[in-house]
């Protein structure tokens, strides 16, 4: 039997091949734009070199790159969705800058440390910041000589602060659930500190965002000179995992290795015994519970558990409270309930109820009509087959049938109990994999090569040998993490490489750069060199003054215009090459670009003439909104990932009378020149300023939802979201694709049999031919023959099939014969009536693949239209693949 398992697993390691054919660009024309496009705004660098084996070349990766910024799919290659991202209007400020890298050292030279806070997160009150940070540094203190004062003033050995993107030093962040923090090893300079991305949500002690006090206790590790653990239950884990902030204790792992650097503390000789991480190989280990989860299964010790899925040789390592903040540690028993998709957890008396990684309910053993006596349980199990719940106690075990909760007290049987553990460990031996591994495609190969650059300095991959250099990185990167040791890039790879994880790198040296680039005064002069004779001169005047106020509104900085000399941003129009050596590129390309505060050049702002601009128009390019872009860069701003923000790289319209700066552009201004000290405290209390929507947000209602020619469109304010085939999603404003449409929609749906789309809001109608407004609208909502007493719809749908129309008035629905222009007699009708099982007002609908689904609130009712039933409820976010 021995030899066959072993058998079985070699066939599955001989049989795992791969082939990825390289597509081909052959679009000569495009290929150029693209070089040259990818050579000014990402840093990509000429390559005088073929490559070979697995490396992606320089190209590839700054495409990969470009697309991942853009929220495209990564592909590595130059696809129409590319090239067409690149051909949209834009700003020229490069989207990346190169770096520069310096060692990391190792340790401080004296045990007396000082820390500043520089700057503090929104997310939480000054007195959490200050308190999670005191409390971050004393986990160290704790077990060390070291110690930690707070200064106020002046240069600290760690100097604290929050910040967004490019904020300095050479290591941008990601934008939210991406990088957390980084900080930078013991040296003079930079050395010591410590950066936190203020684009992800920090709390006190909530597991609802990232606990500070985690993150930063993790981060001041670097700080004093730790490196990544492998240990996936030490603190220097390279990946975020939620613990109880009140009952936290420093692992082993990390005690022994800060003592290795520090010596322990003279002054507590009597530390609590740290908890260490237990060993899956170990043969002495005893399982606290075993149980399934939907296909998976789950092997529970202490505050531990391992993860194995039957069709992935290697079995992954987790912490119980990063899965389930709220189950406790030590749990006595679980097993799994698959035909109501549940797990049951047992501790003592308690009983936790999971529905995947949410608890849905909490019980009591005496629940399961065990006995009063029976205080504690030692394991679990449900039989499918039987449908009975076995509960084993010491030398007993119970048997309940579910159906009748009726108790069935039986002796203990040691054949019973044999076979469910040798039938157990028969299933984890002949679980083996074989064939090749799908989905590894070159976006996956892009962004492996980038994450391995940035993590573990993958460098050159030229050589012809069997095992380059990025296979070599491969595996060290699967050692580092506890995964199986291939050189390829599996699943299991490719998804540790995608999580949440510390900005410090894994290996290797971590990068420096530059200083934070700002104006050190907040009183700064412009000047307007020359016009564009597209618009007069009162307009270019007034459309700048604007435009600046636009960041004066929100900070101390405050803009005087001067006619002469030189000005700290000087303004002027001009084309092709124009003096700075970033020539313009001729119309619709690059539209303006802007250099960040300096002496010189610094702050100044050029505006490509060959461009259409306009003061109001959307024949041409809103020059305030141009401007008001570019004046950001010239004010310290790099460009922002959010597609809702102003300093997003390409061009959207906007309507220049009710513009608000977004959210994302505050935060950012703001960290830089703080907020505005003369703003008025209650000026009719205005609006506060639109944040771009997150389509993962489980409390998210959207306003509409339709289809449109194969895309399925999501619409959220003045957001919407394109769903191309099932996985691609892209984030847009409305008014982008739309000028004439409104935000804010109340229904949407597309006619397929007219190739329109109609967009509703209130009292009137929008209909679209594609992106092009038809004739004739807006129209009253009457047109749409619904009675004079309907004032506003919450939703609405066509059914091809049918020819109807579906309008949704709260809890009612009216139904339009398109075929013969009139309402259907006998309307409205309750939702429940037209959609048995349907409940709540319906705040949006679409038709695909033969079922209805209708929205209410945060929840999805999928309906068939076949068999006229309720299939599933979803969540809201089910389309978006969260």
């Amino acid at each position: 039997m021995k030899t066959y398992y072993q058998l079985c697993i070699l066939v599955a390691l001989v049989f795992r091949v791969r082939s990825n054919p390289v597509p081909q660009n052959n679009d000569l024309n495009d290929e150029e734009f693209a070089k040259n496009y990818l050579k000014r705004l990402y840093n990509m660098k000429e390559e005088n070199k073929p490559s070979f084996g697995r490396k992606a070349s320089e190209m590839s990766l700054k495409l990969s790159q470009m697309q991942q910024f853009f929220g495209l799919k990564v592909t590595g290659i130059l696809d129409d969705e590319t090239i067409d991202m690149m051909k949209k209007p834009r700003c020229g400020v490069p989207d990346v800058a190169a770096y520069k890298s310096s060692a990391l050292p190792n340790k401080w030279s004296t045990n007396s440390l000082t820390y500043r806070i520089e700057k503090y997160t929104p997310d939480m009150s000054v007195a959490e910041v200050d308190e999670s940070i005191n409390r971050a540094l004393q986990v160290w203190a704790r077990v060390t000589p070291l110690r930690f004062t707070r200064i106020y003033s002046g240069v600290a050995d760690i100097m604290i602060s929050f910040t967004v993107g490019d904020h300095g030093d050479g290591s941008p962040f990601d934008g939210p659930d991406g990088l957390l923090a980084h900080a930078f090893g013991p040296a003079v300079g930079l050395g010591g500190d410590t950066h936190f991305d203020d684009d992800e949500t920090f709390t006190f002690k909530s597991p609802d965002g990232y606990i500070l006090f985690l993150v930063a206790a993790h981060e001041f590790g670097h700080a004093l000179g730790l490196d990544h653990s492998k240990d996936p239950g030490a603190l220097m884990n390279a990946r975020y995992s939620y613990r109880d902030v009140d009952k936290f204790l420093l692992p082993g792992d990390d005690v022994s290795k800060i003592q290795a650097l520090y010596g322990p503390n003279p002054e507590e000789p009597d530390v609590p015994t740290p908890p260490t991480t237990p060993n899956a190989c170990d043969p002495n280990l005893v399982m606290d519970a075993v149980t399934n989860l939907r296909g998976e299964t789950y092997f529970f010790k202490n505050n531990i558990f391992w993860r194995h899925h039957p069709q992935i040789p290697q079995i992954e390592q987790f912490l119980i409270k990063s899965f389930w903040p709220d189950l406790p540690d030590n749990i006595d028993a679980a097993f799994e309930d698959p035909s109501d998709d549940l797990v049951y957890i047992f501790k003592g008396q308690k009983v936790w109820v999971l529905s995947g990684y949410d608890v849905v309910k909490r019980m009591n053993l005496v629940s399961f009509g065990l006995p009063a006596k029976v205080k504690k349980i030692n394991a679990a199990f449900y039989d499918e087959h039987t449908g009975k719940m076995l509960f084993f106690v010491d030398k007993s075990y119970y048997s309940l049938r579910v159906q009748t909760n009726t108790e069935k007290i039986l002796e203990e049987d040691t054949t019973m109990k044999m076979f469910y553990t040798s039938c157990f460990l028969i299933a984890l031996v002949i679980t083996v994999r074989s064939g090749p591994i799908p989905g590894q495609a070159e976006r996956d190969d892009a962004f492996a090569e980038a994450y391995l650059k940035k993590f573990y300095n993958l460098t050159t991959n030229n050589n012809k040998g069997r095992f380059n250099e990025m296979g070599l990185k491969l595996a060290e990167m699967q050692k580092f993490f506890g995964l199986t040791v291939t050189g390829t890039l599996d699943s299991k790879t490719l998804e540790m490489m995608k999580k949440p994880r510390c900005g410090v790198v894994d290996v290797g040296a971590y990068t420096t750069f530059g200083e934070d680039l700002k104006w050190q005064t907040n009183q700064l002069t412009y000047r307007i060199e020359n016009y564009t004779p597209d618009m007069s001169v009162a307009e270019v005047d007034e459309t700048i003054e604007r435009a600046l106020q636009v960041w004066a509104r929100v900070t101390p900085l405050r803009f005087t215009r001067i006619n002469s000399g030189v000005a700290d941003i000087m303004i002027s129009f001009g084309g092709g090459s124009h003096g700075d050596a970033y020539p313009f590129d001729g119309p619709s390309g690059t539209l303006a670009h802007a250099f960040a505060p300096s002496s010189g050049i610094g702050g100044d702002a050029h505006f490509d003439e060959d461009e259409s601009f306009t003061f109001s128009s959307t024949n041409g390019f809103i020059l305030f909104l141009v401007a008001a872009h570019e004046f950001g860069h010239s004010l310290g701003l790099s460009h922002s990932s959010d597609p809702g923000a102003l300093m997003y790289p390409t061009y959207s319209y906007r309507d220049p009378k009710t513009f608000v700066l977004p959210a994302d552009d505050v935060k950012g201004i703001q960290s830089l020149y703080g907020p505005n000290p003369d703003k008025p405290v209650d000026p009719s209390k205005p609006s506060p300023p639109p944040v771009t929507p997150s389509a993962c947000d489980r409390t998210l209602v959207l306003d509409a939802v339709a289809t449109l020619r194969g895309e399925k469109l999501f619409f959220k304010g003045s957001f919407f979201w394109r769903l191309i085939g099932t996985n691609d999603v892209q984030q847009q404003l409305i008014k982008s694709f739309w000028p004439e449409a409104p935000d804010n929609i109340d229904a949407a749906y597309e006619n397929t049999a007219q190739d329109r789309l109609y967009l509703i809001k209130d009292q009137s109608v929008w209909a679209f031919s594609a992106y092009d407004l038809v004739s004739g609208f807006p129209k009253s909502l009457n047109s749409l023959g619904l009675p004079a007493k309907v004032k506003k719809i919450s939703a609405a749908v066509f059914n091809k099939n049918t020819g109807k129309t579906l309008y949704f008035v709260d809890n009612n629905f009216y139904s339009y014969d398109e075929n013969k222009k009139k309402m259907d007699t006998g309307y409205p009708k309750p939702v429940e009536q037209g959609f048995p099982g349907v409940t709540g007002k319906i705040t949006a609908a679409f038709q695909n693949k033969g079922f209805t689904y209708l929205f209410s609130g945060t929840h999805i009712f999928e309906y068939s239209t076949s068999t006229k039933k309720v299939l599933r409820t979803l969540d809201n976010t089910y389309f978006f693949k969260c």
